[in-house]
């Protein structure tokens, strides 16, 4: 029994990480209000850095900066929090 219990808790683990990569997506409320804190223009990493962990997930065109409309995105997908 005690067995089951170790195996069954690791065969869940690599599910639990991959939920706590993505977060809840924001409102277009929260996203704007979290767009604003930030700078409210186009964000270089260091910028991003409180709002995106994943720079290079949200930077989808690779520029190095991430857009209002990249943002926005992330906002959706769960990749940015306010």
């Amino acid at each position: 029994m005690r067995m089951s219990l170790v195996i069954l808790s690791l065969a869940a683990f690599p599910l639990v990480a991959v939920a706590a990569d993505s977060g809840a997506a924001l409102t277009d409320d929260q996203c704007a209000a979290a767009w604003q804190k930030a700078g409210g223009a186009d964000l270089t990493p260091d910028k991003a850095a409180p709002f995106i962990k994943d720079f290079k997930q949200v930077d989808v065109d690779q520029n190095g900066a991430i857009n209002w409309e990249e943002f926005k995105a992330g906002c959706k997908n769960g990749l940015v929090s306010g």
